[in-house]
């Protein structure tokens, strides 16, 4: 097995610790999609279904003669005159000049860009088919010119030159968007304690710099944090602090807690936009949030007349509705890597995001009155796991959320 195969198996196997364990294809006693070569050369490059459909690596074609590259959310396959320019979230794609629509879209996990299936099955043997033919039932890829071939010896061992490392592309000229999180509670206001002592604002914490860390990956991210230390910051700043920052590009605002419930069996994950309570537990969880406000801050309580005013004003802008999305894009991108219920999208009057004038969203990673998810909330691999989906999350929330768009004019998926 060469080294390039090795990192193939590598990118797989972080794959599957962060998305769960993936479907996949097997044919002949090799698992994933077979390339076949030239003179019966061999290779197999991971086939996953993360999302459902079948995808590969974008860098499995440096095996079939392209050179390949990612940076953000796009994706590049040059190889002589012809270009393949893809983008995540997005099925449409370039090949040249022509505009052509994959059937699911690709996506970025890590630092792995994937492509559906698709674009090795259909598009590269209709358009280039003196150079390749696809086999369904194995499933496999046969390339039929030597010049093609980038390394004819992954799988079988028979040797050949090394594959060459990753191309780097330039990202299209863009907008930069903006991501402030705000790391709970803080300093003198602890938020709630779990039964082994716990506290919400050091999970808030841990939790907020791990998902800075990635996404400030992305280079067309710009991420801030309300608080990267142990520090008190009233809440009535935190959402003007994280509007200031953003000015007038597109961003977003999410607010990182840990729910405390009545009862102590109480578990699971929500995510709630800014809007009127309408349960009993969405009063309390705005109850429990807004409880710092009587620290030290211009507002007294939650029931201040000011509140309402601008709860008012807001919904004359389209915010609520971004926000809405948001949470339900958090929701879906926290519940492969959460062993709770899935409990929703739920909506409050919560004075922590009433000021951020941008989709705003406040995530409930678990339950810390619970001793079960207290000790989950306090592993280092579930941070890590929590951090890397709210970052997915953040990504497949800016394809639906392009500068300029409106309300109205979603799509929905």
């Amino acid at each position: 097995m060469t080294a390039r195969t090795s990192s193939l198996v590598a990118v797989f196997v972080a794959a599957v610790a962060l998305v769960g364990t993936p479907s996949v294809v097997e044919g002949q006693g090799a698992t994933g999609l077979r390339l076949v070569g030239p003179a019966g050369a061999r290779a197999t490059v991971p086939l996953a279904y993360h999302r459902g459909y079948a995808a590969v690596p974008l860098h499995a074609m440096e095996f079939l003669g392209w050179t390949v590259g990612s940076v953000a959310e796009q994706g590049e396959a040059r190889r002589g005159t012809v270009r393949i320019q893809l983008r995540t979230l997005h099925p449409l794609f370039r090949w040249g000049e022509a505009l052509l629509q994959l059937a699911n879209e690709p996506y970025r996990i890590g630092d792995e860009f994937w492509v559906p299936l698709q674009l090795l099955s259909d598009f590269l043997p209709q358009r280039m088919e003196e150079d390749y033919t696809f086999h369904s039932d194995v499933p496999s890829l046969e390339v039929f010119a030597a010049g093609v071939w980038g390394t004819p010896s992954a799988a079988a061992g028979t040797g050949g030159p090394p594959l060459s490392p990753r191309a780097s592309i330039t990202p299209e000229p863009s907008l930069v968007r903006v991501v402030v999180i705000d790391p709970g509670h803080g300093g003198v206001d602890s938020g709630a304690r779990g039964p082994n002592g716990m506290r919400e604002k050091d999970i808030a914490l841990k939790i907020g710099l791990l998902l800075a860390r990635e996404l400030e990956q992305r280079p067309d991210l710009e991420v801030h944090l309300t608080r990267s230390k142990d520090l008190f910051l009233p809440l009535w700043e935190r959402g003007e602090q994280a509007t200031e920052i953003k000015g007038d590009r597109p961003g977003i605002f999410i607010s990182l807690h840990a729910n405390s419930g009545v009862a102590r069996d109480a578990r699971g994950f929500e995510t709630y936009f800014l809007s009127d309570a309408r349960t009993e537990h969405e009063f309390r969880v705005a109850a429990l949030e807004n409880a710092a406000l009587q620290i030290r801050s211009p507002v007294a309580t939650i029931q201040d007349p000011g509140l309402s005013g601008i709860l008012k004003e807001l919904r004359n802008f389209d915010h609520q509705h971004w926000s809405s999305l948001l949470a339900e894009v958090v929701q879906e991108g926290l519940a492969p890597v959460h062993p709770g219920p899935n409990r929703g999208v739920k909506q409050a009057p919560l004075a922590v995001i009433t000021n951020a004038m941008m989709p705003a969203v406040l995530v409930e990673v678990g339950f810390i009155s619970n001793r079960a998810e207290e000790r989950l909330l306090g592993t280092a691999d579930f941070q890590a796991a929590v951090a890397r989906a709210l970052s997915l999350a953040v990504d497949r929330f800016f394809g639906r959320y392009p500068p300029g768009a409106s309300a109205s004019g979603v799509v929905g998926r």
